[in-house]
């Protein structure tokens, strides 16, 4: 399966629409765990029509960093990869109506519901990315996340996403700490927040793929060769992005060494917060 959400033909689309009776599903933390190609979407169901339910989850980096958070006073967060949008939300009949005020709205189409599970469809084509395919319709399965809130940010809020806004020009010294500031913010979030639900021998550390490895006994930065593009890609250019590597290196280098009796997430997450606390203290 291609790592890219989910493209149907309208065609097809007129085919699986609800229709009669509005339809709704429950306030939560939705993170998306699958997507289609219109050809990977047809071959699956043609093989056996139950691989295209919405409780259907795949395995890839995209999706593990993409969620729909809807919260409460009708207000959404919408993170698909590098397009972050959040606002207020409203069910209209059989759609979701999503209202960015500095982005505009995105209607979703609800196409299916499965208990903790929803099936989207909607034109993404509005919003710059440079990963996520929008010349079609996308349709996207949400599984809802029970997993308990303790800390704040959590990986849900929109402020520590703000790093998905795509720079449309090259950034200053400070705009680019910002953004590996931002990103490192949501990294604490998210390995928080796989640590709270428990799940401990199988969390998704692709969802942050970063310049960081992150191991049972630590964090150690990679060369930078071996720095994933999906991060590089965060920055206006290469040079941007070398410069936020060398002010992260900064951080491993100047920041204190302190030694910790636990392992595995909660590891990774003091030191996570040593590396934060040492870059905010860097001129």
């Amino acid at each position: 399966m291609k790592p890219l959400l989910i493209l149907i033909s309208t065609i097809f689309l007129s085919s699986c629409v609800f229709l009669g009776n509005d339809k709704e599903f429950p306030a939560g933390n939705y993170q998306v765990i699958c997507g289609y190609t219109n050809e990977a979407y047809l071959k699956a169901k043609a093989d056996n029509p139950l691989n295209v339910e919405p409780d259907i989850s795949c395995d890839h980096p995209l999706y593990h960093r993409s969620f729909l958070s809807l919260q409460d006073k009708a207000h959404f967060v919408l993170a698909i990869d590098d397009i972050l949008l959040y606002g207020k939300y409203t069910f209209k009949g059989n759609k979701l109506e999503l209202i960015d005020a500095a982005k505009g709205k995105l209607s979703l189409d609800i196409i299916q519901i499965k208990k903790d599970f929803v099936q989207l469809k909607g034109d993404f084509s509005p919003f710059n990315s440079a990963h996520l395919p929008n010349t079609e319709r996308l349709y996207i399965n949400f599984g809802l996340d029970k997993t308990p809130i303790r800390e704040q940010p959590s990986k849900f809020d929109s402020e520590v996403n703000l790093w998905r806004n795509i720079p449309t020009r090259a950034e200053n010294e400070r705009e680019i700490k910002a953004r590996a500031l931002n990103f490192l913010d949501y990294s604490i979030a998210y390995f928080q927040h796989i640590s709270n639900s428990g799940v401990h021998n199988d969390y998704k550390i692709d969802g942050v793929e970063s310049p960081i490895t992150y191991a049972q006994n630590g964090i150690v930065l990679k060369r930078w060769e071996d720095v994933p593009v999906s991060w590089k890609e965060l920055f206006y250019n290469e040079e941007n992005a070398l410069f936020a590597y060398k002010y992260l290196m900064d951080g491993f280098k100047y920041g204190q060494k302190e030694k910790y009796s636990v392992s595995g997430l909660l590891l990774i997450t003091f030191y996570l917060k040593n590396l934060r606390k040492a870059l905010s203290t860097l001129e």
